[in-house]
């Protein structure tokens, strides 16, 4: 992979995560896309026992690095987990130890970017990223 041009470092980067958890394992679905149209998709099978929500943390974070390899310095994260999300802008407390260990470690990721919104997004209008959490 190229290294990233100054036209792309200033592009704003979206990330779609989701994430999936049952009885025979958990996966994670990634959508880099650059404005100009160039994605990248990955699936991540995780190999160890997690909730959903944990899932769609460990989906986060994973593109929270990806992007940041990516030489990105503009992100905006997409995510269809309401919780996630929420507890990531701040309008929902991280009240289980593990999940704020989670959300402290998407905040630190966060801040290494010029800019990084995250929005909740719905399962119909993260279609790919789905796709991929299977």
């Amino acid at each position: 992979m190229e290294p990233p041009s100054e036209q792309q470092k200033e592009q704003i980067l979206k990330l779609f995560t989701d994430g999936a958890s049952n009885d025979e394992g958990a996966c994670a679905g990634l959508k880099i896309t650059y404005t100009e149209g160039q994605d990248f998709t990955y699936t991540i099978r995780l190999e160890f026992k997690s909730t959903n929500n944990e899932v769609e943390y460990e989906a986060s974070l994973s593109g929270l690095r990806i992007a940041k390899k990516l030489g990105a310095q503009h992100l905006a994260a997409h995510i269809d987990s309401m919780l996630v999300a929420n507890q990531i802008e701040g309008s929902y407390d991280a009240k289980d130890e593990k999940m704020a260990s989670y959300l402290a470690q998407a905040k630190a990721l966060m801040g290494t970017f010029v800019t990084c919104m995250v929005k909740h997004v719905k399962r119909g209008e993260n279609k790919q990223a789905d796709a991929l959490a299977i």
